[in-house]
């Protein structure tokens, strides 16, 4: 017995080491990989800044040979081709006054060809000519500098140049602003490299950069967050002129953390700041409403709206929608019963200030109907699309965004105390053979929790980064992600709410009214919505899984979208892999409904890009499903499906109801 427990300890131990061993080989292969990709991509930087080199230097040989040009025809002169003085090579040249500098024997060599013996009428010219000089003979790629043409402009700098120099000037400051950590002289090179190589002529070009405009002058990760500030800034900026404030908030200077970019959060314009409200103005009928907590007139309301747009237009002429909707929500905020969206119950209907929104936004597009400049807004944002990209765009875009619209915690600024990246790092790893090790059913493990919370951060900042990773790298990193209780804990510290039990407190109920809805005023809809209210009462809809996604259909059919913008049926006995291999997922999120019908159906999947990437626990109900679907959205910043957007924005009014207009309901 002895010897046979010895021979399994030598082979359990043997298996141990083995294991070891491979481990140790695929860090060092790891390693490895990672030093020849940083010399690779040094010597690729390298190599790029040298042939950036090459470039400047034929600009600044074709501005001198303009600059020649100008003077020549200025002074009346012709520039000749050489200069008897140069032949000598003991001659040192006239050019005491070339650029302001010094003369420096070193730089300047003659070539050996004779030059033609020329009368020296030219020596008075105030044009002082050089041959053509090569820095270095013994490279032969070298650009050549040539002869320099120099005119006393002493007498001022005219209009042009000053708006040249204060453009420079406002541009410099922007960089600086967004790249504080860049000196001077860098910060000045990428300005003069705007200006005069990419054609930067006012502060509004900026949006037009793009990322291979400067990569010569700056690290890669310092290009993105530049030409992602500089579009963000043009896609939110106001008509007014007024510039956009932003903050950047970055998680660490750590290298060792994804690169990220550094994402601009819109704070409200300066005129928005010292608006105030004009209370006095308004009509005496909405002030007794007011005082009463009861609901506004439509007469008095609108004639508030003209009130409070008038105001608004004495400080900026056209009043975007999101500068409409800051002093909506102030007003909704100081009388809620009065202008706020509530429904019959006193529950909030979505963030409670659109309808206001959209009426103050309306009223600034009547008064500016006549006016051409203020109806004329600039596109969102310039087109992404290359020639090579076009297919990788589609399914890339989805999920390239950057609105945290709902979120509390979207982009956290720093990393919790106590940790480093080598620390989070660790944690994910950990997490990651939890899950190898014991599969999706951890996620209900403690520890688990404690893992997904403290590597929050790094989460986000993988999720968030631009271009977006895929959700196939995502899930690799963070498989937890991809179950039913991760995904919900995620979107709890992101937006602050539970969304299982916000769905389970809200979801029946309102499915239950909006079926009674539609069952009491049967004639009056088209013939769509009959017979889905037929297929209902065919299909028994008294639970509440079949409640809930006969209200969302219906809801679908009454805004004329179609059901497979949100739900694909598959067929009850589907697994994974079989919906995967048989079926054409689409790249934005879909509920999987697995019945012979969608409302009979009991079991469910959620796709993203392609690909079944969450699955239901059969024990869990339609409430489940929908919350993961739903969240799947925020969680992973992935645009709405236009063909479905009414229904998801219905759905997502259901969520982020508030509790404060109840309780004012309840003191009333």
């Amino acid at each position: 017995m002895d010897i046979m427990h010895a021979a399994e300890f030598q082979t359990q131990l043997t298996s141990i080491m083995e294991t070891l061993a491979k481990t140790a080989v695929v860090e060092i292969s790891k390693l490895f990989e990672e030093n020849a990709s940083f010399l690779r991509l040094e010597i690729t930087r390298f190599t790029s800044e040298n042939e950036s080199l090459k470039k400047k230097c034929h600009f600044l040989e074709n501005t001198l040979q303009c600059a020649r040009k100008t003077a020549g025809k200025m002074n009346g002169t012709e520039t000749p081709l050489g200069h008897p003085g140069l032949t000598d090579t003991g001659h040192r040249p006239a050019i005491d006054n070339v650029f302001g500098k010094e003369w420096c024997m070193n730089l300047w060599r003659h070539e050996e060809s004779r030059v033609g013996e020329q009368e020296d009428t030219h020596l008075d010219s105030p044009v002082i000519i050089g041959e053509p000089v090569n820095l270095l003979e013994e490279e032969p790629d070298m650009i050549m500098i040539k002869e320099e043409a120099f005119e006393d402009c002493s007498s001022g700098i005219n209009e042009e140049d000053q708006d040249n120099q204060s453009v420079k000037g406002a541009v410099q400051e922007e960089i600086k602003r967004i790249l504080p950590e860049l000196d001077l002289n860098k910060v000045q090179d990428v300005v003069s490299h705007l200006s005069l190589v990419v054609g930067v002529e006012k502060t509004e070009d900026l949006s037009l950069v793009e990322v291979s405009d400067i990569q010569d002058f700056l690290e890669p990760i310092q290009c993105r967050k530049l030409v992602k500030t500089f579009k963000q800034r043009e896609s939110l900026g106001q008509v007014d002129g007024t510039p956009n404030e932003m903050t950047l908030t970055p998680l660490s200077s750590n290298e060792s953390l994804p690169e990220q970019p550094f994402i601009p959060s819109f704070i409200k314009s300066s005129w928005l700041r010292s608006f105030q409200i004009p209370w006095n103005r308004m009509p005496a009928a909405l002030a007794q409403a007011t005082s009463t907590g009861e609901r506004a007139r439509p007469g008095p309301r609108r004639e508030f709206v003209r009130i409070v747009v008038a105001a608004m237009q004495a400080h900026c002429p056209n009043p975007n929608l999101a500068a409409c909707g800051e002093v909506a929500r102030n007003i909704v905020s100081t009388y809620p019963l009065t202008f706020g969206d509530i429904s019959e119950e006193g529950e909030q209907l979505g963030n409670g200030f659109s309808c206001l929104q959209r009426q103050l936004k309306t009223r600034v597009e009547h008064v500016n109907r006549d006016v051409m400049e203020h109806r004329i807004r600039r596109p969102r944002r310039p087109s992404m699309k290359r020639a090579g990209e076009q297919d990788n765009f589609m399914r890339k875009n989805v999920r390239c965004k950057v609105d945290s619209y709902g979120c509390i915690n979207w982009q956290p600024s720093s990393i919790p105390e106590g940790e480093t990246a080598e620390s989070l790092e660790m944690k994910r790893k950990v997490a990651a053979e939890i899950f190898q090790s014991a599969g999706p059913k951890a996620a209900e493990l403690p520890n688990v929790d404690d893992l997904m919370q403290q590597t929050y951060v790094y989460q986000r900042h993988m999720i968030n980064s631009c271009p977006p990773p895929t959700i196939s790298e995502i899930e690799g990193h963070w498989p937890f992600l991809f179950t039913e209780r991760g995904l919900c804990r995620h979107f709890k510290i992101l937006t602050g709410i539970d969304i299982r039990s916000r769905f389970n407190e809200t979801l029946f109920d309102k499915s239950k009214r909006i079926l009674n809805y539609f069952s009491r005023q049967r004639l009056k809809w088209n013939g769509e919505i009959q017979s889905m209210l037929s297929e209902i009462e065919d299909a028994n809809a008294t639970d509440n899984n079949k409640i809930a996604m006969s209200a969302i259909l219906l809801m679908m059919k009454y805004f004329k979208e179609k059901d497979n913008a949100v739900f694909i049926l598959a067929d009850e006995n589907s697994t994974k892999t079989s919906i995967e291999n048989e079926m054409s997922l689409p790249a934005t999120p879909r509920l999987i409904m697995l019945g012979e019908t969608l409302l009979t159906s009991s079991k469910w999947f959620v796709s993203i890009e392609g690909r079944v990437t969450h699955s239901i626990d059969d024990q869990l109900d339609f409430a489940a499903a929908l919350s993961v679907f739903f969240g799947c959205f925020y969680v992973f910043n992935i645009e709405y499906e236009e063909s479905a957007s009414t229904t998801l924005e219905l759905i997502q009014s259901l969520v982020s109801f508030g509790s404060e207009i109840l309780k004012l309901v309840e003191v009333k």
